[in-house]
Protein backbone atom coordinates (compact mmCIF):
# COMPACT_ATOMS: atom_id res chain seq x y z
CA UNK A 1 0.00 0.00 0.00
CA UNK A 2 1.78 3.26 -0.56
CA UNK A 3 1.38 6.57 1.11
CA UNK A 4 -1.21 9.26 -0.39
CA UNK A 5 0.97 12.28 -1.09
CA UNK A 6 -1.54 15.24 -1.38
CA UNK A 7 1.22 17.09 -2.70
CA UNK A 8 1.85 14.81 -5.33
CA UNK A 9 -1.61 14.05 -6.40
CA UNK A 10 -2.00 18.46 -6.41
CA UNK A 11 0.87 18.36 -8.60
CA UNK A 12 0.07 15.83 -11.44
CA UNK A 13 -3.43 17.38 -11.44
CA UNK A 14 -1.82 21.03 -12.45
CA UNK A 15 0.35 19.38 -14.88
CA UNK A 16 -2.65 17.74 -16.64
CA UNK A 17 -4.71 21.00 -16.53
CA UNK A 18 -1.93 22.94 -18.04
CA UNK A 19 -1.65 20.74 -21.14
CA UNK A 20 -5.54 21.19 -21.22
CA UNK A 21 -4.77 25.00 -21.06
CA UNK A 22 -2.40 24.28 -24.18
CA UNK A 23 -5.16 22.85 -25.90
CA UNK A 24 -7.32 25.33 -25.79
CA UNK A 25 -5.44 27.73 -26.66
CA UNK A 26 -4.43 26.18 -30.17
CA UNK A 27 -7.86 25.71 -30.71
CA UNK A 28 -8.53 29.10 -30.33
CA UNK A 29 -6.50 30.19 -31.93
CA UNK A 30 -7.34 27.67 -35.17
CA UNK A 31 -10.90 29.73 -34.37
CA UNK A 32 -9.93 33.01 -34.74
CA UNK A 33 -6.54 33.31 -37.18
CA UNK A 34 -7.06 34.72 -40.29
CA UNK A 35 -3.79 34.16 -41.85
CA UNK A 36 -2.78 30.92 -44.19
CA UNK A 37 0.65 30.67 -42.59
CA UNK A 38 -0.26 30.94 -39.11
CA UNK A 39 -3.36 28.25 -40.10
CA UNK A 40 -1.03 25.82 -41.27
CA UNK A 41 1.08 26.05 -37.88
CA UNK A 42 -1.64 25.80 -35.99
CA UNK A 43 -3.06 22.72 -37.16
CA UNK A 44 0.14 20.74 -37.49
CA UNK A 45 0.67 21.85 -33.57
CA UNK A 46 -2.54 20.15 -33.18
CA UNK A 47 -1.96 17.30 -34.97
CA UNK A 48 0.78 16.87 -32.98
CA UNK A 49 -0.44 17.56 -29.72
CA UNK A 50 -0.15 14.19 -27.28
CA UNK A 51 -3.32 14.62 -25.18
CA UNK A 52 -2.29 11.05 -23.89
CA UNK A 53 0.14 12.34 -21.80
CA UNK A 54 -2.65 13.64 -19.41
CA UNK A 55 -2.10 11.53 -16.21
CA UNK A 56 -5.18 12.39 -14.15
CA UNK A 57 -7.58 13.88 -16.41
CA UNK A 58 -8.93 12.19 -19.64
CA UNK A 59 -11.30 13.70 -21.99
CA UNK A 60 -14.46 12.17 -22.56
CA UNK A 61 -14.55 10.71 -26.03
CA UNK A 62 -17.70 12.35 -27.27
CA UNK A 63 -14.94 15.64 -27.30
CA UNK A 64 -12.05 13.95 -28.70
CA UNK A 65 -11.87 14.38 -32.29
CA UNK A 66 -9.20 12.38 -34.88
CA UNK A 67 -6.54 14.58 -36.90
CA UNK A 68 -9.38 14.20 -40.21
CA UNK A 69 -11.62 16.37 -38.29
CA UNK A 70 -8.89 19.21 -37.57
CA UNK A 71 -7.75 18.80 -41.20
CA UNK A 72 -11.72 19.27 -42.16
CA UNK A 73 -11.78 22.49 -39.73
CA UNK A 74 -8.56 24.29 -41.01
CA UNK A 75 -9.82 23.27 -44.97
CA UNK A 76 -12.78 24.87 -44.41
CA UNK A 77 -11.16 28.14 -42.73
CA UNK A 78 -9.33 28.63 -46.12
CA UNK A 79 -12.71 27.73 -48.10
CA UNK A 80 -14.47 30.04 -46.07
CA UNK A 81 -11.40 33.16 -46.94
CA UNK A 82 -11.52 31.61 -50.73
CA UNK A 83 -15.19 32.37 -51.62
CA UNK A 84 -18.25 34.77 -51.32
CA UNK A 85 -20.06 31.80 -50.65
CA UNK A 86 -20.46 29.99 -47.25
CA UNK A 87 -18.88 26.66 -46.19
CA UNK A 88 -20.66 24.79 -43.31
CA UNK A 89 -18.82 22.01 -41.26
CA UNK A 90 -21.73 19.71 -39.85
CA UNK A 91 -20.95 17.37 -37.44
CA UNK A 92 -23.69 14.00 -37.70
CA UNK A 93 -24.73 12.73 -35.04
CA UNK A 94 -22.54 9.65 -34.17
CA UNK A 95 -19.37 10.16 -35.99
CA UNK A 96 -16.31 12.21 -35.36
CA UNK A 97 -15.01 14.17 -38.24
CA UNK A 98 -17.10 17.07 -39.25
CA UNK A 99 -18.15 16.83 -43.14
CA UNK A 100 -18.05 19.81 -45.67
CA UNK A 101 -21.01 22.00 -46.88
CA UNK A 102 -20.50 24.22 -50.18
CA UNK A 103 -23.04 26.65 -50.11
CA UNK A 104 -22.90 26.31 -54.52
CA UNK A 105 -23.42 22.87 -54.34
CA UNK A 106 -26.13 22.26 -51.56
CA UNK A 107 -26.79 18.35 -52.76
CA UNK A 108 -22.91 17.50 -51.90
CA UNK A 109 -21.16 16.38 -48.50
CA UNK A 110 -17.42 16.30 -48.33
CA UNK A 111 -15.43 15.07 -45.90
CA UNK A 112 -11.44 14.37 -45.32
CA UNK A 113 -9.69 10.65 -45.11
CA UNK A 114 -6.07 9.92 -44.33
CA UNK A 115 -4.75 8.65 -47.74
CA UNK A 116 -2.05 5.54 -47.25
CA UNK A 117 0.79 6.56 -48.27
CA UNK A 118 3.73 6.68 -45.97
CA UNK A 119 4.45 10.48 -46.90
CA UNK A 120 1.38 10.58 -45.28
CA UNK A 121 -1.74 13.32 -46.03
CA UNK A 122 -5.21 13.71 -46.83
CA UNK A 123 -7.62 13.46 -49.00
CA UNK A 124 -10.70 15.38 -49.77
CA UNK A 125 -13.34 13.18 -50.94
CA UNK A 126 -17.01 13.81 -51.75
CA UNK A 127 -19.14 11.33 -49.73
CA UNK A 128 -21.87 10.20 -51.89
CA UNK A 129 -19.49 8.45 -54.04
CA UNK A 130 -16.61 8.52 -52.39
CA UNK A 131 -14.51 10.18 -55.05
CA UNK A 132 -11.34 11.88 -54.28
CA UNK A 133 -11.17 15.78 -54.87
CA UNK A 134 -7.65 16.67 -53.52
CA UNK A 135 -4.89 15.45 -52.37
CA UNK A 136 -3.39 17.69 -49.31
CA UNK A 137 0.03 17.04 -47.48
CA UNK A 138 0.66 20.15 -45.66
CA UNK A 139 3.94 18.80 -43.63
CA UNK A 140 5.49 18.57 -47.45
CA UNK A 141 3.65 21.50 -48.87
CA UNK A 142 1.84 19.91 -51.67
CA UNK A 143 -1.90 20.24 -52.65
CA UNK A 144 -3.19 18.35 -56.25
CA UNK A 145 -6.16 17.67 -58.43
CA UNK A 146 -7.48 14.18 -58.75
CA UNK A 147 -8.08 14.87 -62.75
CA UNK A 148 -9.59 11.34 -63.00
CA UNK A 149 -11.86 10.92 -59.94
CA UNK A 150 -13.11 14.88 -60.39
CA UNK A 151 -13.89 14.19 -63.90
CA UNK A 152 -16.06 11.74 -62.66
CA UNK A 153 -17.71 13.88 -59.82
CA UNK A 154 -18.74 16.52 -62.31
CA UNK A 155 -21.02 13.59 -63.92
CA UNK A 156 -22.61 12.95 -60.61
CA UNK A 157 -26.39 13.43 -59.91
CA UNK A 158 -25.51 15.99 -57.09
CA UNK A 159 -23.65 18.31 -59.67
CA UNK A 160 -25.19 17.51 -62.73
CA UNK A 161 -28.63 19.25 -60.16
CA UNK A 162 -26.93 21.82 -59.25
CA UNK A 163 -26.26 22.80 -62.50
CA UNK A 164 -23.53 24.53 -64.83
CA UNK A 165 -22.65 27.82 -62.46
CA UNK A 166 -22.25 25.70 -59.27
CA UNK A 167 -19.57 23.50 -60.73
CA UNK A 168 -17.84 27.23 -61.92
CA UNK A 169 -18.77 28.67 -58.52
CA UNK A 170 -16.71 25.07 -56.76
CA UNK A 171 -13.84 25.19 -59.35
CA UNK A 172 -13.37 29.00 -58.52
CA UNK A 173 -13.22 28.07 -54.76
CA UNK A 174 -10.77 25.53 -55.03
CA UNK A 175 -8.43 27.76 -57.47
CA UNK A 176 -8.43 30.02 -54.46
CA UNK A 177 -7.92 27.80 -52.16
CA UNK A 178 -4.74 27.04 -53.99
CA UNK A 179 -3.61 30.26 -54.23
CA UNK A 180 -3.62 31.15 -50.85
CA UNK A 181 -1.17 28.00 -50.43
CA UNK A 182 0.81 29.11 -53.68
CA UNK A 183 1.64 31.90 -51.56
CA UNK A 184 2.84 30.29 -48.68
CA UNK A 185 5.13 27.91 -50.26
CA UNK A 186 3.05 24.71 -51.69
CA UNK A 187 3.52 23.07 -54.59
CA UNK A 188 -0.10 23.16 -56.72
CA UNK A 189 -0.97 20.83 -59.21
CA UNK A 190 -4.61 21.47 -60.29
CA UNK A 191 -4.60 20.49 -64.40
CA UNK A 192 -8.12 22.19 -65.99
CA UNK A 193 -9.65 23.56 -63.17
CA UNK A 194 -8.87 27.12 -63.28
CA UNK A 195 -10.40 28.78 -66.30
CA UNK A 196 -8.06 31.34 -66.75
CA UNK A 197 -5.28 28.39 -67.31
CA UNK A 198 -7.03 26.30 -70.18
CA UNK A 199 -4.26 26.64 -72.66
CA UNK A 200 -1.56 23.34 -73.04
CA UNK A 201 -3.64 20.77 -70.92
CA UNK A 202 -1.42 17.86 -70.92
CA UNK A 203 -2.72 14.18 -72.02
CA UNK A 204 -1.42 11.38 -69.50
CA UNK A 205 0.04 9.40 -72.67
CA UNK A 206 2.23 10.28 -75.34
CA UNK A 207 1.66 8.81 -79.40
CA UNK A 208 -2.44 8.77 -79.48
CA UNK A 209 -3.14 6.00 -81.16
CA UNK A 210 -5.21 6.82 -84.40
CA UNK A 211 -8.16 4.61 -83.40
CA UNK A 212 -8.82 6.89 -80.61
CA UNK A 213 -8.74 10.00 -82.08
CA UNK A 214 -10.73 8.13 -84.72
CA UNK A 215 -13.82 7.46 -81.84
CA UNK A 216 -14.07 10.75 -81.20
CA UNK A 217 -14.92 11.64 -84.35
CA UNK A 218 -17.70 8.46 -84.14
CA UNK A 219 -18.56 9.34 -80.64
CA UNK A 220 -19.13 13.53 -81.78
CA UNK A 221 -21.36 12.68 -84.80
CA UNK A 222 -23.63 10.15 -82.81
CA UNK A 223 -24.40 13.13 -81.36
CA UNK A 224 -24.72 15.77 -84.22
CA UNK A 225 -21.46 17.39 -83.21
CA UNK A 226 -19.33 18.08 -86.16
CA UNK A 227 -15.39 17.48 -85.23
CA UNK A 228 -12.85 18.96 -87.64
CA UNK A 229 -9.52 17.83 -88.56
CA UNK A 230 -6.96 20.98 -88.25
CA UNK A 231 -5.43 22.14 -91.29
CA UNK A 232 -1.96 23.38 -91.71
CA UNK A 233 1.60 22.23 -90.32
CA UNK A 234 -0.63 21.71 -86.64
CA UNK A 235 -1.94 18.27 -86.73
CA UNK A 236 -5.28 17.39 -84.22
CA UNK A 237 -8.89 18.15 -84.19
CA UNK A 238 -11.11 20.92 -83.00
CA UNK A 239 -14.91 21.91 -82.49
CA UNK A 240 -16.82 24.69 -82.30
CA UNK A 241 -19.38 25.47 -79.58
CA UNK A 242 -21.00 28.11 -80.21
CA UNK A 243 -18.63 31.20 -78.58
CA UNK A 244 -16.10 28.35 -77.62
CA UNK A 245 -13.86 26.38 -78.98
CA UNK A 246 -11.71 22.98 -77.80
CA UNK A 247 -8.74 21.81 -79.86
CA UNK A 248 -6.64 18.47 -79.25
CA UNK A 249 -3.59 19.46 -80.79
CA UNK A 250 0.07 17.28 -81.24
CA UNK A 251 3.37 18.59 -80.48
CA UNK A 252 5.59 16.50 -82.40
CA UNK A 253 8.94 16.31 -79.73
CA UNK A 254 12.57 16.25 -80.68
CA UNK A 255 13.22 12.21 -79.45
CA UNK A 256 10.15 11.23 -82.18
CA UNK A 257 7.41 11.24 -79.64
CA UNK A 258 4.24 13.35 -79.97
CA UNK A 259 2.52 15.10 -76.84
CA UNK A 260 -0.59 15.78 -77.07
CA UNK A 261 -2.85 18.73 -75.42
CA UNK A 262 -6.07 19.69 -75.00
CA UNK A 263 -7.31 23.87 -75.71
CA UNK A 264 -10.25 25.32 -74.63
CA UNK A 265 -10.89 28.59 -76.16
CA UNK A 266 -13.30 30.80 -74.06
CA UNK A 267 -12.66 34.40 -74.69
CA UNK A 268 -14.96 35.08 -71.15
CA UNK A 269 -12.72 32.66 -69.56
CA UNK A 270 -15.61 31.06 -67.63
CA UNK A 271 -15.84 27.61 -69.51
CA UNK A 272 -12.87 25.11 -68.45
CA UNK A 273 -12.42 21.45 -69.22
CA UNK A 274 -14.60 20.11 -66.73
CA UNK A 275 -17.59 22.17 -67.39
CA UNK A 276 -17.23 20.78 -71.09
CA UNK A 277 -17.43 17.34 -70.01
CA UNK A 278 -19.98 17.89 -67.25
CA UNK A 279 -22.04 19.53 -70.42
CA UNK A 280 -21.06 17.28 -73.59
CA UNK A 281 -22.24 13.79 -73.17
CA UNK A 282 -20.23 12.80 -76.13
CA UNK A 283 -17.06 14.14 -74.64
CA UNK A 284 -17.53 12.95 -71.14
CA UNK A 285 -18.34 9.31 -72.92
CA UNK A 286 -15.29 9.13 -75.10
CA UNK A 287 -12.94 10.72 -72.28
CA UNK A 288 -13.91 8.21 -69.83
CA UNK A 289 -13.30 4.95 -72.30
CA UNK A 290 -10.06 6.54 -73.63
CA UNK A 291 -9.16 7.95 -69.64
CA UNK A 292 -5.34 5.87 -69.88
CA UNK A 293 -4.53 7.94 -72.86
CA UNK A 294 -6.85 11.06 -73.24
CA UNK A 295 -6.91 11.92 -69.20
CA UNK A 296 -4.92 15.17 -67.81
CA UNK A 297 -1.62 14.56 -66.46
CA UNK A 298 -1.79 14.33 -62.87
CA UNK A 299 0.42 13.91 -59.87
CA UNK A 300 -1.24 10.14 -60.10
CA UNK A 301 1.64 8.66 -57.52
CA UNK A 302 0.16 9.93 -54.51
CA UNK A 303 -3.50 8.60 -55.59
CA UNK A 304 -3.77 5.07 -54.34
CA UNK A 305 -6.89 3.40 -54.23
Amino acid sequence: MDKFQIADYSAALKKDLTLFDRWQVLVAALNTTTDATELLDILQKILAFDMHQAQMVRIANDFWFPSTHWVTVAFAKLSEAASLQPTTMMLPHGQKVAELHFEEWPNATFRFTKAPLAAGGYYLEETAQNLRVLYWDFNRQRLYLDTQQFAKLVQTEAIQLAGVDALTAFQKRLVAVADQLMAVGFDIEMPGLDAEKQAGLVMVQKDLPAHVLDSLFVTAAKQQFVLKRMQGDTSGAEISLGDIAMKLTQHRQEDGHSQWTYDIIDHNQIITIYTLLQQLPFFYQWYAAQLTFVGLKDKREVFVD
